[in-house]
């Protein structure tokens, strides 16, 4: 009797999704041809080997390092570092790992796409939810699958995190929760800029009317579960580089290169680097330096990280000073629309031109603005249009503040797919009542007596 139960639920399961199910299968196929035309160990030979090093460093002595070697770091956080070590005890570290890797990612990249599905089909019609789902056949998305970098994995994390928040606004309860918890410690293990999700997911749930006993205890659990990790790897690298490090210390380099984007920043000849920044660094960070008078070398990326911070930081300061408007204009203006606008893609996947999916990026921005619109007009949808908008926006200030690059936003775009799936359904609720309204005024004009 079991048996047959379960039977019938799986039936009526690929019954129901079976327009998904058939587009997953294409997006799967899609990654699965562009890997055979790219081939397994196509790499960017930049941090995609180097996260590469990393896990087989891990898999062979247990250490989380930068990018390989001997060295301990916290320049990122340890997700990828773990995770591909662990795959490296099962494959080696040859082109079994690499074709294990890039299978796993393609996966990734696929069950994004289902749970951007499951997120729409959740308010919308299941053609809206496939709608969703239709953008990543896009070749950017494709190549990016096909990158053993920390995007795909990301966006997987927040897709799924995104999906189970939004289950707990419908169905509150510990399982779902648990399952949102998940996600987002895997997204917290990739990138540390995810960070002040919980924030946002409560405010969604407080917005919903959430039981808000069960959401203060629920508080509590997802607290208790982060300590978990933040408090060992804060021991960790205490004793590594005598510091609190909580997540990572990778920030001050980001937020360097940024000071280098937007329009009116210092330039380097008109500022004193000596005085302000080498100075301060070695007496700042003393201990760290040798009896030769540099800097020792288990300490060298720690310390040329920390530098980075105070330049950045003195560059900024000098910005202000001279033209706040342009330091607003650049870091609140131009560095948000350039990586809304901007695509992660350099031409190497199913021979689309870069070209044409600029041009996408910057119909589907403008696709996002009218649902965002038309759900605040319509008094429709809006709980999740507004939730996923403030999570994708947040995410893009917070990349801002630092270093702006397409690459941070590719991560991001099922967040766009999800509101463009959302959009669909607004839309037909708009051409509804267009119709409607047309056919109230040809019976009010066919009830006027002639003559």
């Amino acid at each position: 009797m079991k048996k047959n139960g379960t039977e019938s639920r799986v039936r009526a399961f690929l019954r129901e999704n079976r327009g998904a199910l058939l587009v997953l299968a294409f997006l799967l196929l899609e990654r699965l041809l562009a890997l055979y035309a790219l081939g397994f160990t196509y790499s960017l030979n930049s941090d995609d080997a180097k996260y590469i090093n990393s896990g087989v460093t891990f898999a062979y002595t247990g250490m989380i390092t930068g990018h390989g070697g001997d060295i301990p770091s916290a320049q990122i956080m340890p997700g990828m570092t773990v995770f591909i070590g662990l795959c490296s005890l099962v494959f080696g570290e040859g082109k079994l790992l690499w074709a294990a890797l890039k299978l796993i990612w393609c996966c990734m990249g696929v069950a994004a796409a289902w749970f951007s599905y499951r997120c729409v089909n959740m308010f919308a019609p299941k053609w809206c939810g496939i709608a969703a789902m239709l953008p990543f056949f896009r070749a950017d998305m494709v190549w990016m699958d096909n990158l053993i970098l920390t995007e795909t994995p990301f966006m997987l994390a927040l897709t799924a995190m995104v999906y189970y928040t939004l289950r707990m606004g419908r169905e509150p309860g510990w399982r779902n929760f648990w399952c949102c918890a998940g996600a987002y410690m895997a997204g917290l293990m990739l990138k540390a800029n995810i960070a002040p999700y919980p924030v946002l997911a409560l405010i969604y749930l407080l917005f919903v009317k959430y039981d808000r006993k069960l959401l203060l205890r629920q508080c509590g659990a997802l607290c208790g579960v982060v300590l978990c990790f933040v408090i060992p790897w804060s021991l960790r690298n205490y004793a590594h580089f005598h510091a609190f490090i909580p997540l990572t210390c990778g920030g001050g380099n980001p937020a360097l290169l940024g000071t280098y984007q937007g329009i009116g920043y210092p330039l380097d000849a008109e500022l004193d680097y000596e005085t302000n920044v080498d100075q301060v660094v070695r007496e700042k960070y003393a201990g760290f330096y040798g009896p030769d008078g540099e800097v020792e070398l288990r300490f060298e990326t720690y310390v040329s990280l920390m530098a980075d911070g105070v330049k950045a930081k003195y560059r900024l300061g000098e910005w202000l000073k001279r033209d706040v408007k342009s330091v607003l204009y650049s870091y609140f203006y131009m560095k948000p629309q350039e990586m809304m606008e901007g695509i992660f893609y350099w031409g190497e996947a199913l021979e689309q031109p870069p070209e044409w999916l600029e041009l996408l990026q910057k119909i589907d921005l403008r696709l996002c603005v009218f649902t965002l619109c038309a759900a605040l007009a319509l008094k429709k949808r809006r709980g999740p249009v507004l939730f996923l908008t403030g999570v994708y926006l947040c995410n893009i200030y917070i990349y801002s503040m630092t270093f702006a690059f397409s690459r941070y936003n590719a991560s991001l775009m099922s967040l766009r797919f999800m509101v463009l799936g959302l959009g669909c359904s607004l839309l037909f609720s708009l051409m509804k009542r267009g119709m409607e309204a047309v056919r109230d005024f040809d019976r009010k004009e066919n009830k006027k007596p002639a003559g």
